[in-house]
């Protein structure tokens, strides 16, 4: 019993991993194109000559500025929800979240290359790299049950005709319960 609790437990925690991992896939190359619409290339060779001065050591705070300095306007968004402004808390959260996140990626775009030079950065972006193909690992078999799933769902939909398929159990059981209820036509 606590052997299953425990491999539902790291299977739960692989599928969350794997959700912000893809949400983050999903969201970054979007930024990076309202990005590109921006016309900041002079910034970001500005700031690439300034990063480049830095020391290594140092650029991790410039890296995370952005998103450090969203959290008091983030946790303001939450007191306003809290306060009953429900939906401009909540704008103004996602809001504070995008402008973090727009910040955060151009900082990485720039800062990439000076991070690498840290031993401990490239440990954490390599345990990061094993996490994420571990729980890829984990969630494959439940991954291969609903591919298998999905297409037993689409052959039942493509050869739904006569008295087979999704759409036919659907005209059967209306039509039963039409007459249940005394609706028939």
């Amino acid at each position: 019993m606590t052997r299953r609790i425990t491999k539902a437990f790291w299977f739960l925690l692989a599928l969350l991993f794997l959700v912000e991992a893809w949400l983050w896939d999903l969201v970054q190359p979007l930024i990076a194109g309202f990005v590109r619409l921006i016309p900041y290339e002079a910034f970001k060779a500005a700031l690439a000559r300034a990063i480049a001065r830095l020391p290594a050591a140092l650029v991790i705070f410039v890296f995370v500025l952005p998103d450090a300095l969203s959290y008091p306007v983030q946790f303001f968004a939450l007191w306003m929800v809290a306060e009953g402004a429900v939906i401009s808390g909540t704008i103004l959260f996602v809001v504070a979240k995008a402008f973090g996140l727009i910040g955060t990626l151009i900082l990485f775009e720039v800062c990439h290359e000076k991070l690498e030079e840290l031993a401990w950065y490239r440990w954490v972006a390599g345990q990061f790299s094993r996490a994420r193909a571990w729980a890829r690992q984990q969630v494959e078999p439940a991954r291969i049950i609903l591919r298998q799933f999905q297409v037993q769902i689409r052959e039942k939909i493509a050869f739904g005709t006569e008295n087979k398929g999704v759409f036919a159990h659907m005209r059967r059981l209306r039509a039963r319960l039409m007459r249940k209820t005394g609706n028939a036509r």
